[in-house]
Protein backbone atom coordinates (compact mmCIF):
# COMPACT_ATOMS: atom_id res chain seq x y z
CA UNK A 1 0.00 0.00 0.00
CA UNK A 2 1.14 3.90 -0.98
CA UNK A 3 2.60 4.63 2.35
CA UNK A 4 1.96 8.18 1.45
CA UNK A 5 -1.70 7.63 1.58
CA UNK A 6 -1.82 5.84 4.46
CA UNK A 7 0.05 8.37 5.86
CA UNK A 8 -2.63 11.07 4.82
CA UNK A 9 -5.42 8.74 6.07
CA UNK A 10 -4.24 9.58 9.83
CA UNK A 11 -3.45 13.09 9.63
CA UNK A 12 -6.29 14.22 7.76
CA UNK A 13 -8.66 12.89 10.79
CA UNK A 14 -6.70 22.03 19.34
CA UNK A 15 -5.08 21.90 21.74
CA UNK A 16 -5.91 18.71 24.00
CA UNK A 17 -5.89 20.55 27.67
CA UNK A 18 -8.85 22.59 25.83
CA UNK A 19 -10.76 19.90 25.22
CA UNK A 20 -10.09 18.11 28.49
CA UNK A 21 -11.65 21.16 30.54
CA UNK A 22 -13.92 21.38 28.38
CA UNK A 23 -15.30 18.05 29.06
CA UNK A 24 -16.37 19.43 32.52
CA UNK A 25 -19.50 21.21 30.66
CA UNK A 26 -20.99 17.99 28.89
CA UNK A 27 -23.05 15.15 30.34
CA UNK A 28 -23.75 11.17 29.70
CA UNK A 29 -26.78 11.10 26.96
CA UNK A 30 -29.49 8.67 28.12
CA UNK A 31 -30.01 5.49 25.85
CA UNK A 32 -33.44 7.50 24.43
CA UNK A 33 -31.33 10.71 24.13
CA UNK A 34 -28.40 9.25 22.46
CA UNK A 35 -31.09 7.18 20.06
CA UNK A 36 -32.48 10.64 19.12
CA UNK A 37 -29.45 12.34 18.56
CA UNK A 38 -28.10 9.42 15.88
CA UNK A 39 -31.12 9.39 14.47
CA UNK A 40 -30.86 13.23 13.56
CA UNK A 41 -27.62 12.79 12.40
CA UNK A 42 -28.48 10.11 9.87
CA UNK A 43 -31.12 12.10 8.63
CA UNK A 44 -29.29 15.27 8.31
CA UNK A 45 -26.49 13.03 6.03
CA UNK A 46 -28.91 11.97 4.07
CA UNK A 47 -30.26 15.54 3.03
CA UNK A 48 -27.13 16.90 2.38
CA UNK A 49 -26.40 16.15 -1.02
CA UNK A 50 -23.07 18.09 -1.23
CA UNK A 51 -20.80 20.37 0.90
CA UNK A 52 -17.84 22.91 1.00
CA UNK A 53 -16.43 24.67 3.21
CA UNK A 54 -13.02 25.92 4.55
CA UNK A 55 -10.92 24.16 6.68
CA UNK A 56 -8.18 24.60 9.35
CA UNK A 57 -5.89 21.72 10.26
CA UNK A 58 -3.55 21.65 13.50
CA UNK A 59 -1.87 18.99 14.39
CA UNK A 60 -0.28 18.36 17.38
CA UNK A 61 3.72 16.20 17.39
CA UNK A 62 3.86 14.16 20.61
CA UNK A 63 8.01 14.64 19.72
CA UNK A 64 7.71 18.48 19.28
CA UNK A 65 5.85 21.66 21.33
CA UNK A 66 5.38 23.40 17.94
CA UNK A 67 1.95 22.75 16.33
CA UNK A 68 1.28 22.39 12.67
CA UNK A 69 -1.08 24.65 10.90
CA UNK A 70 -2.40 24.07 7.82
CA UNK A 71 -5.88 25.44 5.91
CA UNK A 72 -7.69 24.81 2.91
CA UNK A 73 -10.86 24.06 0.93
CA UNK A 74 -12.92 20.95 1.56
CA UNK A 75 -15.59 19.52 -1.05
CA UNK A 76 -17.53 16.48 -0.38
CA UNK A 77 -20.33 15.11 -2.70
CA UNK A 78 -22.93 11.98 -2.06
CA UNK A 79 -21.63 8.71 -3.52
CA UNK A 80 -18.37 8.77 -1.62
CA UNK A 81 -17.02 11.90 -3.35
CA UNK A 82 -14.78 14.22 -1.34
CA UNK A 83 -11.53 16.55 -2.03
CA UNK A 84 -9.15 17.79 0.37
CA UNK A 85 -7.01 20.76 -1.17
CA UNK A 86 -4.55 22.03 1.16
CA UNK A 87 -3.67 25.96 0.23
CA UNK A 88 -1.13 26.69 3.20
CA UNK A 89 1.12 26.15 4.02
CA UNK A 90 1.61 24.04 0.70
CA UNK A 91 -0.84 23.15 -2.06
CA UNK A 92 -1.77 19.13 -1.93
CA UNK A 93 -4.58 18.00 -2.96
CA UNK A 94 -6.17 14.41 -1.90
CA UNK A 95 -9.24 13.59 -3.44
CA UNK A 96 -11.87 10.88 -3.51
CA UNK A 97 -14.50 10.20 -6.43
CA UNK A 98 -15.76 6.48 -5.19
CA UNK A 99 -13.67 4.40 -6.95
CA UNK A 100 -10.08 5.84 -7.12
CA UNK A 101 -7.90 7.97 -4.91
CA UNK A 102 -6.06 10.84 -6.40
CA UNK A 103 -3.00 12.23 -4.91
CA UNK A 104 -1.63 15.63 -6.61
CA UNK A 105 1.53 17.58 -5.55
CA UNK A 106 2.65 20.11 -8.66
CA UNK A 107 1.90 18.53 -11.72
CA UNK A 108 1.94 15.02 -10.74
CA UNK A 109 -1.00 12.93 -9.81
CA UNK A 110 -0.40 9.48 -8.56
CA UNK A 111 -3.83 7.33 -8.75
CA UNK A 112 -4.94 4.50 -6.66
CA UNK A 113 -8.09 2.51 -6.59
CA UNK A 114 -9.76 2.20 -3.66
CA UNK A 115 -10.20 -1.57 -3.76
CA UNK A 116 -6.50 -2.63 -4.04
CA UNK A 117 -6.57 -2.40 -0.62
CA UNK A 118 -9.08 -3.16 2.37
CA UNK A 119 -7.84 -0.49 4.56
CA UNK A 120 -7.76 1.73 1.85
CA UNK A 121 -11.35 1.52 1.50
CA UNK A 122 -11.93 1.54 5.37
CA UNK A 123 -10.64 4.87 5.22
CA UNK A 124 -12.13 5.90 2.88
CA UNK A 125 -15.34 5.50 4.55
CA UNK A 126 -13.88 6.93 7.69
CA UNK A 127 -12.83 10.07 6.01
CA UNK A 128 -16.12 10.85 3.95
CA UNK A 129 -18.28 9.38 7.27
CA UNK A 130 -16.04 12.51 9.28
CA UNK A 131 -17.34 15.13 6.88
CA UNK A 132 -20.94 14.24 6.45
CA UNK A 133 -21.39 11.97 9.86
CA UNK A 134 -22.85 9.29 7.36
CA UNK A 135 -22.60 5.92 8.56
CA UNK A 136 -20.38 6.75 12.10
CA UNK A 137 -23.02 7.48 14.69
CA UNK A 138 -24.59 4.54 13.91
CA UNK A 139 -21.60 1.65 12.70
CA UNK A 140 -20.63 -1.16 14.70
CA UNK A 141 -17.04 -0.50 13.92
CA UNK A 142 -17.37 1.92 16.94
CA UNK A 143 -18.02 2.03 20.58
CA UNK A 144 -20.20 5.63 20.68
CA UNK A 145 -21.01 7.39 23.65
CA UNK A 146 -22.11 11.19 22.88
CA UNK A 147 -22.09 13.88 25.67
CA UNK A 148 -24.24 16.90 25.09
CA UNK A 149 -24.11 20.64 26.40
CA UNK A 150 -26.07 23.71 26.39
CA UNK A 151 -24.37 24.36 22.84
CA UNK A 152 -23.81 20.81 20.97
CA UNK A 153 -23.22 17.25 21.67
CA UNK A 154 -19.63 15.46 21.62
CA UNK A 155 -19.44 11.97 20.15
CA UNK A 156 -16.77 9.75 21.16
CA UNK A 157 -16.04 7.04 18.85
CA UNK A 158 -13.87 4.08 19.95
CA UNK A 159 -12.76 1.68 17.00
CA UNK A 160 -13.82 -1.72 17.41
CA UNK A 161 -11.74 -3.98 14.67
CA UNK A 162 -8.45 -4.43 15.19
CA UNK A 163 -7.40 -2.05 11.21
CA UNK A 164 -9.11 0.58 12.85
CA UNK A 165 -7.61 0.54 16.27
CA UNK A 166 -4.14 0.17 14.60
CA UNK A 167 -4.34 3.96 13.65
CA UNK A 168 -6.39 5.70 16.58
CA UNK A 169 -7.85 5.21 19.80
CA UNK A 170 -10.50 7.67 19.43
CA UNK A 171 -12.37 10.45 16.86
CA UNK A 172 -14.41 12.61 18.52
CA UNK A 173 -17.05 14.53 16.40
CA UNK A 174 -18.15 17.60 17.41
CA UNK A 175 -22.06 18.71 16.41
CA UNK A 176 -24.32 21.67 16.47
CA UNK A 177 -27.42 20.76 18.63
CA UNK A 178 -29.68 22.68 16.54
CA UNK A 179 -28.53 21.26 13.20
CA UNK A 180 -26.59 18.46 13.94
CA UNK A 181 -23.68 19.42 11.50
CA UNK A 182 -20.16 18.04 12.16
CA UNK A 183 -18.31 21.51 13.22
CA UNK A 184 -14.93 20.09 14.27
CA UNK A 185 -13.19 16.85 13.93
CA UNK A 186 -10.49 15.60 16.37
CA UNK A 187 -8.54 12.42 15.80
CA UNK A 188 -5.76 10.72 18.72
CA UNK A 189 -3.46 8.79 17.30
CA UNK A 190 -1.88 5.70 18.47
CA UNK A 191 1.51 7.31 18.42
CA UNK A 192 0.10 10.29 20.85
CA UNK A 193 -0.45 13.16 18.07
CA UNK A 194 -3.49 14.61 18.12
CA UNK A 195 -5.06 16.44 14.88
CA UNK A 196 -8.11 18.97 15.10
CA UNK A 197 -9.84 20.16 12.13
CA UNK A 198 -12.17 22.91 12.05
CA UNK A 199 -14.93 23.24 9.12
CA UNK A 200 -15.74 27.05 8.17
CA UNK A 201 -17.67 28.95 6.23
CA UNK A 202 -19.58 26.18 5.25
CA UNK A 203 -22.16 25.92 2.07
CA UNK A 204 -24.81 22.83 1.63
CA UNK A 205 -26.45 21.51 -1.37
CA UNK A 206 -24.93 23.61 -4.22
CA UNK A 207 -24.04 22.29 -7.46
CA UNK A 208 -20.24 20.95 -7.91
CA UNK A 209 -19.19 19.33 -10.94
CA UNK A 210 -17.62 15.35 -10.61
CA UNK A 211 -14.00 16.65 -12.32
CA UNK A 212 -13.11 18.39 -8.99
CA UNK A 213 -13.14 14.95 -7.52
CA UNK A 214 -10.56 13.62 -10.36
CA UNK A 215 -7.71 16.09 -9.62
Amino acid sequence: MNKVIFLFGLIIIGEISAYASADAQYKEAGDEQKAEIISRITAAAAEMQTMQCDFRQVKDLSFMNDKMLSEGRMYYKQSGKIRWEYLRPYKYVFAIDGRNIYQTAGDNTQTTPIKSSKLLGDISRLMIGLISGNGLADSRDFDVRILVSNDDCKLILTPLRKEMKALFTAVNLFVGKTDVRIRTVEMVEKSGDLTTITLLNIQTNIPLNDDIFTN
